[in-house]
């Protein structure tokens, strides 16, 4: 019985770990996101109309981090009230926290995709540039 004490005590712990790490990783990639979209918008010569296109771009970008930091928040809470039960199921805690990462991952998904949908609002010259600054990102060391 203390070992099965001891052993839900570790999972809780590094759950807990994992789970308070994860927001600043949702923080670290809208910012990164966002930092990256004025970095690109800013050397693609945008009209009025593309600029008032990229503020939605980035508030779609900010609800969906800000929509995943919730969920995160609600699962945390979840793993937390299995974990202070007398016998905690460690299967269902570790679960939920696959569940997290997978829908952190979803987030950076989404916010990709909503980059590249973007891109419809430009014209051949502004996806021309746009793809020779990819090239280029991609192919850096």
């Amino acid at each position: 019985m203390k070992r099965l004490i001891k052993c839900a005590f570790a999972v809780v712990l590094c759950l807990g770990l994992l789970v308070g790490c994860q927001g600043n990783i949702m923080s670290q990639s809208e910012k990164l996101f966002i930092k990256m979209v004025n970095k690109t918008a800013g050397k693609l010569d945008l009209n009025e109309n593309q600029k008032v296109q990229l503020e939605r771009l980035k508030m779609e970008i900010r609800k969906n981090f800000l929509d995943g930091q919730k969920e995160k928040e609600e699962a945390a809470v979840k793993i937390k009230e299995e974990g202070m039960k007398e016998n905690p199921e460690t299967q269902k805690m570790s679960s939920q926290l696959q569940g997290l990462l997978r829908n952190e991952m979803e987030r950076i998904n989404r916010a990709f995709d909503l980059t590249l949908k973007f891109q419809t609002n430009l014209n051949d010259d502004q996806k021309k540039r746009l793809t020779q600054m990819i090239s280029k990102w991609v192919t850096e060391d």
